[in-house]
């Protein structure tokens, strides 16, 4: 009787610890970021914006860029639109951006990244060669993000700003209590 009861004990254990590991990783899975990229995004401006899978060196550390922006003599920028139209609010919290611009680049002109949430810049930051940036914006009632690269001298060719980290994490919604 009591080598039933202990194996049932360690059966019960078992099964409820294996569903507590998997479901664990479910959650975890779930909360993963998700790439700016996957939103639908245009670009504009006279510069370049481009995807590229590309290993820089910034602040003498290897990111691999997403994608970066080639402001040139003028600007480029990116806008997505993050918030799905059959969605009553946006199903994220925050947009994390990492970028720079390459160590080798110490010759060129600063650039000015401004990011705008739904067309109100949020943040503007100069970006000089060898030193990474890194941003944390609230976007939880946000529908569009855009990314902006402004030259510093209209009349001196910029180069680019590469973006090592561009996601969305989505908003943790906790289980409601049962009554």
């Amino acid at each position: 009787m009591q080598k039933t009861k202990f194996i049932s004990l360690i059966t019960t254990s078992a099964v409820l610890l294996s569903t507590f590991i998997i479901g664990g990783k479910f959650a975890l899975a779930q909360q993963r970021p998700v790439p700016l990229l996957r939103a639908k995004c245009v670009s504009s401006g006279l510069g370049t914006y481009r995807e590229q899978n590309l290993d820089v060196s910034i602040g003498k550390a290897v990111y691999t860029s997403q994608f970066y922006l080639g402001a040139g003599s003028r600007s480029a920028s990116l806008t997505c639109k993050i918030k799905p139209d059959n969605r009553p609010e946006s199903p994220f919290q925050t947009f994390n951006l990492g970028f720079g611009m390459r160590d080798n680049d110490t010759t060129t002109p600063n650039v000015v990244v401004k990011v705008y949430l739904d067309g109100q810049q949020a943040e503007s930051r100069t970006v000089i060669a060898t030193q990474p940036i890194s941003l944390s914006l609230d976007v939880s009632n946000v529908s569009n993000v855009a990314i902006e690269a402004v030259c510093s001298r209209s009349n001196q060719y910029c180069d680019r700003v590469y973006f090592y980290k561009a996601d969305l994490e989505r908003k943790i919604v906790s289980p409601q209590p049962k009554k």
